[in-house]
């Protein structure tokens, strides 16, 4: 069945005294719309310009009001119950799990930022090419470096060479002190 849009249904007199009567006997808009052939807001908007909806009407309990005869003659049908079939096959054992392998390690000095992991001293490589690398040696003391970049690192020269730099300061000359050069 075909549902009109609201404007395409012509309301005559017959339609309108039908309408009318129906909703106070207390039929559902839906059930009317569907007696018509228009859609429940189709329904509710005539019934609303008419001045329906707030009257009192017939309050009818929820079943099914407007049956068509095919539903009056036949009595409903129980669906029926498709039993659930049952797969009674055993499943295999499950296979134990493995652990993938661990990625291979790169060779000393050739470790990318990505390649380095907790533990790896982090002594940047020559900077003339890209991508950088990093020496990836395992990391001594406290230290983010291995032994021999972590004494690179925190060489701070001798006594002797602080105190050369000390007189050359007082004659004059730039004073390079431990922390660094200083001006």
């Amino acid at each position: 069945m075909r549902r009109n849009n609201p404007g395409d249904f012509p309301w005559t007199r017959e339609h309108v005294e039908r309408l009318e009567a129906l909703w106070r006997e207390g039929h559902a808009a839906r059930a009317i719309g569907l007696a018509f052939g228009v859609s429940r807001s189709a329904v509710l908007g005539k019934l609303s310009r008419l001045g329906m909806l707030g009257k009192p009407r017939i309050r009818l309990p929820a079943v099914r009001l407007l049956k068509t005869p095919e539903q009056v003659s036949k009595p409903p049908q129980k669906p029926r119950k498709v039993p659930n079939k049952r797969n009674t096959r055993p499943l295999p054992p499950p296979e134990p799990y493995q652990a993938p392998p661990p990625p291979p390690v790169p060779p000393i000095g050739s470790f990318n930022l990505l390649d380095l992991g907790h533990g790896h001293c982090r002594w940047p490589g020559p900077q003339d090419r890209a991508p950088w690398t990093f020496c990836g040696a395992p990391q001594a003391f406290d230290s983010s470096y291995c032994e021999r970049h972590h004494a690179l690192a925190h060489n701070r020269g001798s006594q002797r060479d602080y105190d050369r730099a000390a007189e050359q300061a007082l004659a004059g000359k730039h004073f390079f002190g431990r922390a660094g050069v200083m001006e």
